[in-house]
């Protein structure tokens, strides 16, 4: 068997997570099936850095993949991406030791969450950032985000039903940032925020519930002082809604 490390990045609206379900259309689902005519029918193994839920997009998801054949690795991302939907891409391919392991032997993971408080948000930004159109205190939710630097128990942030052996985890940075976008993207999305946010790693929907708490913060709903709790005490109650996952992008992962 050949093994290689791929980068992909992928439009996540129309399907269901990157990892393969029983039914449905997923990330890994297609990347296997490409994988599996380039294979002559074999059946290929590969193994991604994390499981992205439904509607969430990747700018840098890293795959290790096995495949009975060996591929000129210059050409290796190419060959593949004649056989993805055009809304998947392979952007670079290595060799790689077997032993490399895309989740063990991550450092850390940088993930964005965009969103635009504008009222009217262009149909093209629609799948791609998420609007919230009220008023917030972005002071308050940039002093908000500092809160979750350093190693916490996660646990009030977190999808309910999630199995994982501890809920605590340690981020390496967190802040809110104002983006600009210049010349024809100005019309698509003119002003946005973005939440970035970097870990060791991360539960099920736990970035689009800090981007929730902090919405919450922004809007006056909770204090400063609620999300210091939320991090040290189990809550009766979430500090705000699951932010929509149209406007996570899992960044980049570090090795």
């Amino acid at each position: 068997m050949n093994t290689y490390k791929l980068t992909l990045q992928y439009k996540g609206t129309h399907y269901l997570g990157f990892q393969v379900q029983s039914e449905g259309k997923t990330i890994q689902g297609e990347l296997n099936r490409a994988l599996k005519t380039l294979s002559n029918g074999a059946e290929i193994k590969s193994i991604g850095s994390g499981r992205t839920d439904s509607g969430v997009h990747a700018l840098g998801q890293v795959v290790r993949i096995e495949i009975p054949v060996a591929i000129p690795v210059e050409s290796l991302a190419r060959a593949i991406n004649t056989h993805l939907p055009l809304d998947i891409r392979v952007t670079e391919a290595f060799s790689c030791s077997e032993h490399f392991h895309p989740i063990f032997s991550a450092k850390s993971k940088e993930y964005n969450y965009l969103f635009s408080t504008r009222p009217i948000l262009s149909p093209f930004a629609q799948e791609l950032v998420t609007t919230f159109p009220y008023d917030l205190d972005i002071a308050a939710m940039k002093q908000g985000a500092k809160y979750f630097i350093g190693k916490h128990d996660f646990i009030n942030y977190q999808c309910t039903g999630t199995d994982v052996e501890t809920t605590v985890r340690e981020i390496f940075d967190c802040e809110i940032i104002h983006c600009n976008s210049n010349g024809h993207l100005s019309e698509i999305v003119e002003g946005y925020y973005l939440l970035r946010i970097v870990g060791n790693g991360f539960l099920k929907q736990m970035v689009r519930l800090i981007m929730g708490a902090l919405w919450s913060l922004g809007r006056g709903k909770i204090t400063q002082q609620d999300l210091i709790n939320s991090l040290s005490l189990p809550q009766k109650s979430r500090l705000g809604a699951t932010a929509p996952p149209q406007g996570l992008y899992l960044k980049e992962v570090h090795y």
